[in-house]
């Protein structure tokens, strides 16, 4: 059976991760093409877990002869199915779906709220698919796929094997004494950024040594560095370019974080949360979206909500100073993950859709 995954493109981050993940765990008779309309960090992933990948870039953003490009790669593969994960791709591929009477399984929901820019596309992408996957409930309820019958959802899987491959010494994090809070996300609109450095300038007043260790990039990173100017000069915090590998970085703190403004995403299910609980590290993230799925509340974490900075400092500083609390929310984190967030659920899930979607 023929798994065709078509993507918008290979950058990175944590679609691209998943995307990658299952394309190289797929198990036999399932044979996986993927395809993207645009190049990035993940084609070395791809190719380096022999996935047989092609591409067709875009010229411009809205380049419609990629898509006249795609057709010509599709029919060369002939799959059995085709799995979107972008809603430029999933709008490229459905009129070659409908032509030569392949499915479409639309896996574009990927966050827990739907931009209002892109909501019509988004739309007309989940009419002209056979099915919907979401990565949570909250996603699959956003993009209006809940109470149609086509939808499901799959969450993230995280795989393990990146633990084994963790080197300490090649984070390159110099030892610190007090606590240490890291929010690893990307430099963009809808992560809430400023309230974070806001958290740090209030515990900064505290004795108990922290530091804010900043990872990420993205389209405002320039500014969202500017931001937190005056923090950086004090040795308060740190930013650190994370590359395709950010565990080191997360192993080596205390409390993982990721705060985000509902107004313009939520989301869906994190790959950072996940990363922070496969550390051990318990969590501190806004309540909204699918967070509320994967982090079970004074559980694994603390949820917090939207833009609440006074929550925020709580939640932190009790992490602080209740250390055996703080360990014992990531050691169930971590069992939680071991539990629920498997590479082999996710595979599953996705093979029944699969499956429902061709029968």
């Amino acid at each position: 059976m023929k798994v065709l995954m078509v993507t918008d493109g290979l950058w990175n981050g944590g679609l691209e991760r998943q995307l990658t993940l299952l394309a190289s765990s797929l198990p036999e008779p399932w044979l996986v093409s993927v395809l993207s309309m645009e190049d990035g960090p993940f084609r070395t992933a791809l190719e380096r877990s022999g996935v047989d990948l092609r591409l067709a870039p875009r010229h411009f953003r809205l380049d419609i002869t990629a898509a006249v490009r795609m057709w010509r790669i599709a029919s060369d593969i002939d799959p059995d199915i085709v799995h979107s994960w972008g809603w430029m791709s999933t709008l490229a591929m459905a009129p070659f779906c409908r032509a030569h009477n392949v499915p479409l399984l639309n896996g574009a929901a990927r966050r827990g709220y739907l931009p209002p820019e892109r909501a019509l596309l988004e739309r007309l992408g989940i009419l002209l698919s056979n099915a919907v996957v979401a990565n949570s409930q909250a996603g699959l309820e956003a993009y209006g796929a809940a109470k149609s019958g086509r939808g499901r959802v799959v969450y993230n899987g995280f795989d393990s094997a990146r633990l084994e491959r963790i080197d300490a010494a090649a984070s390159d994090v110099p030892p610190h004494e007090g606590t240490v809070a890291i929010m690893a996300a990307r430099m963009s609109k809808g992560k809430d950024w400023r309230l974070f450095f806001e958290a740090a300038r209030v515990l900064a007043e505290d004795s108990a040594g922290w530091k804010f260790v900043a990872v990420g990039n993205g389209p405002r990173r320039d500014e969202i560095v500017a931001q937190a100017a005056d923090l950086v000069e004090a040795g308060l915090v740190e930013f650190r370019q994370g590359g395709l590998e950010v565990l080191p970085l997360v192993e080596a703190a205390d409390i993982g974080v990721l705060l985000s403004d509902p107004r313009a995403h939520s989301e869906g299910c994190s790959n950072s949360i996940m990363e922070y609980m496969a550390c051990g590290l318990p969590v501190v993230c806004t309540d909204a979206g699918g967070n509320p799925e994967l982090v079970e509340s004074e559980v694994t974490g603390v949820l917090v909500p939207p833009g609440d900075l006074d929550q925020v400092v709580t939640a932190l500083r009790m992490l602080c100073l209740e250390s055996e609390r703080a360990r014992e929310m990531g050691r169930q984190g971590r069992l939680r993950l071991e539990t629920d967030f498997t590479v082999a659920s996710m595979v599953d899930g996705f093979l029944k859709a699969y499956k429902s979607i061709l029968s």
